[in-house]
């Protein structure tokens, strides 16, 4: 009776400490899912040196009124982006076709470069031809696409940026506006998840693109190295560059057996984040701590199966609705800000699910689910 009762109180015990867990990883899945605040400013622009003061996506609102006149306008729009490779891509240019139907507005192209900035010139003279009013792009190579652009706004087509601006180009009289993730705040959680997870002592690695004008990129290793100055017992072991996603692969192979001591390693997005994983298991190197910023179903399932430890995520589907949003704005001649920014999200295993239904608008993936185990929320 007496081993009865203490083995009924023990099972008790354990439920209430289980039950207790449950509840404490929900709250922090809750915490993770709120919206870290805007950083001020963005990308330094002419007429904007120290950088263009971020405006959240609530300033762009649309009345019955508005959309009446933008249904009679008859316009025509065309997307010319670096690649469509992506749920990141993808994501966004359902978003603005989605969020233009509902203004009767045509999108008459959507062109994908390849990360090629000579592909994507070429692709732009040629939705040029098809007389849109507006183009929405994606610079590869700003310092070296300039002229490019110059050439869109110089025809009378409006320009909406997204995530990042070609050189040299000023807002509200070479393009709209740029409509970006707060990217530098997403790549300095994911980082911190990073110094965190190998006990803030350590070497790491770097994985980043090859174009460094590209602002978005040059915003994320921002904060990855200001993370890095907060963290003196970490140090960055070695920085490598790949033009095409696949090539981190064997970047990460020759980095690994390079730097053996490697405890982790920050990808600058998702895919090369994902060849990271591949090519350290190839090394038998299961224990390399990956972060990265651009949360998908790709990149989801490597969280949930404990490959990815932690992603800044951007909102894709909701930059598209705002790139949507500030073109119809400037079509009727109204003013639109110069930077329009979404907050960070922050990913871990504990909140993978909401996070990525939020992401992606529809729900997770029943392969993501299972990948859990029953530890994602």
């Amino acid at each position: 009776m007496v081993v009865a009762a203490c083995g009924l109180s023990l099972s008790v015990f354990g439920g209430a400490i289980t039950a207790s867990r449950a509840v404490a990883q929900a709250e922090g899945a809750q915490a993770l899912m709120q919206p870290l605040p805007l950083s001020p400013t963005g990308q330094p622009v002419p007429s904007f040196p120290a950088g263009a003061p971020a405006s959240p996506a609530s300033v762009l609102q649309i009345g019955p009124d508005d959309i009446a006149r933008l249904k009679a306008g008859r316009f025509k729009a065309a997307i010319a982006m670096q690649a469509l490779d992506t749920p990141w891509n993808s994501l966004q240019v359902e978003a603005i076709a989605r969020t233009l139907a509902d203004y009767d507005i045509e999108v008459v192209g959507v062109t994908d470069a390849a990360q090629d900035p000579t592909r994507q010139a070429t692709q732009l003279a040629g939705l040029m031809d098809r007389k849109p009013n507006v183009i929405f792009s994606v610079p590869i190579d700003p310092a070296s696409q300039t002229a490019a652009y110059k050439r869109v706004t110089a025809a009378g087509i409006k320009l909406v940026f997204m995530d990042n601006v070609a050189s040299d180009l000023t807002p509200g009289r070479d393009y709209v506006t740029v409509v970006a993730s707060d990217n530098e705040k997403n790549a300095a959680w994911a980082t911190e998840e990073l110094v965190k997870a190998i006990g803030g002592r350590g070497e790491v690695g770097l994985l980043t693109y090859h174009y460094e004008s590209y602002y978005s990129i040059a915003a994320r290793v921002a904060g990855f190295h200001k993370t890095l100055a907060a963290h003196p017992g970490v140090r960055l072991a070695a920085t490598d560059r790949f033009l095409q996603p696949r090539e981190a692969y064997d970047k990460t192979i020759a980095m690994l057996r390079a730097h053996p001591e490697i405890k982790g390693l920050f990808a600058v997005w998702g895919d090369p984040a994902m060849q990271a994983v591949a090519a350290a298991k190839a090394l038998g190197r299961h224990d390399l701590v990956v972060t990265t910023v651009d949360l998908g179903s790709d990149t989801a399932l490597y969280v949930a199966r404990g490959d990815i430890l932690a992603i800044g995520a951007q909102l894709p589907y909701d930059l598209g609705v705002a790139e949507a949003k500030a073109a119809a704005l400037a079509l009727l001649g109204k003013p639109v800000p110069p930077y329009v920014s979404l907050p960070a999200l922050r990913v871990k295993k504990a909140n993978l699910i909401p996070a990525l239904e939020l992401v992606t608008k529809r729900p997770a993936p029943q392969l993501v689910k299972d990948a859990c185990r029953d530890s994602c929320q």
